[in-house]
């Protein structure tokens, strides 16, 4: 047996223009009322097909405008990833600009320079640093038994420290190239000289010492170093604890001083990414005092320390 497979389609036009020009007849040559109807039947649906086709046609051209704005921002998202990888990445540039930081062996810094050079061979820098000293024999403790916890919470200290101290410098250097890189891509090995001014800003440590009043009531004082509670203060058993970092602030002091850097610097001819300089060297500041850090430690108007050091930026 075999079976007919009808195909249905969307009527086009030209068949709804041969069935109107059929009814059109039939309604002359036979009954005209029921003709009348069925063209009025066709030509409220023609207006509704005509309807339809409009809204698919304002949703073709919307779907249109939709994909050309997707790919316009595509291909600018496109051409920013780029141009972030190749940012600063020129070997032959007359500017740069680093943010980055160090470790000494006395604390960490951070930092900010601006380079300039006639020539890749021969580069000058200013540079902005700000640092924290600390005594090579400080140790953090904190204390364990729970008999005043109901006073103050007992946050970790360094026993004996001063004062907290941070540094603010300024210098100027210069850079000069020992190994160039042969090839793009390499490492060019590169000598650096720096000295400027540096400025010592010290702030009080406050600690939580273990006090009692006339009726032998204990309770938590806030205090800073002084001859008349040394005795307290450098007791293990009176202190509780150190006091939040702010406290101080408005006692800072400054001690003025200069200072010297030599440095070894590796720099990638062009980097793959943000990395311009890693840095290995040694700093020496004199100040017009002596640094006041631990109390029971000698202290020195001059403090020295290696580093080593990264930095990231941009060249031009």
């Amino acid at each position: 047996m075999r079976h007919s497979l009808c195909v249905c389609r969307k009527p086009q036009l030209s068949d709804i223009m041969k069935m109107l020009k059929y009814l059109f007849i039939n309604a002359i040559t036979k009954s005209l009322p029921g003709c009348v109807i069925s063209c009025l039947l066709v030509l409220a649906s023609l207006q509704q097909m005509s309807a339809q086709d409009k809204v698919w046609q304002s949703v073709s051209i919307t779907k249109n405008k939709v994909q050309e704005k997707a790919k316009v921002q595509q291909q600018k998202t496109k051409t920013r990833i780029k141009q972030l990888k190749e940012w600063g990445t020129d070997s032959n540039y007359r500017h740069a600009v680093y943010v980055g930081g160090r470790l000494h062996t006395t604390g960490w810094s951070g930092q900010v320079h601006y380079h300039f050079n006639k020539n890749t061979k021969d580069e000058s820098f200013i540079r902005l640093q700000v640092a924290e000293i600390r005594h090579e024999k400080e140790v953090r403790q904190q204390r364990q038994d729970t008999a005043y916890r109901g006073l103050t919470a007992y946050r970790p200290y360094i026993f004996g420290k001063q004062y907290k101290v941070y540094t603010t410098q300024l210098g100027y250097g210069r850079e000069w190239t020992i190994v160039p890189s042969v090839l793009q891509g390499n490492i060019s090995l590169k000598a650096s000289l720096e000295a400027g001014f540096t400025l010592a800003l010290l702030k009080p440590v406050y600690l939580n010492l273990l006090r009692y009043d006339a009726q032998q009531q204990a309770y938590a004082s806030s205090e800073a170093y002084t001859e008349d509670n040394q005795d307290l203060f450098l007791s293990r058993n009176r202190i509780l604890g150190a006091d939040k970092w702010s406290k101080g602030l408005n006692e800072l002091r400054c001690i003025p001083g200069i200072y010297i850097s030599p440095s070894v610097i590796f720099s990638p001819d062009r980097p793959s990414g943000f990395v311009q300089q890693f840095q290995i060297g040694a700093q020496l500041a004199c100040y017009t005092k002596a640094i006041p850090v631990l109390l029971q430690q000698k202290n020195t108007f001059w403090q020295a320390s290696c580093f080593v050091g990264i930095s990231l930026g941009k060249r031009w």
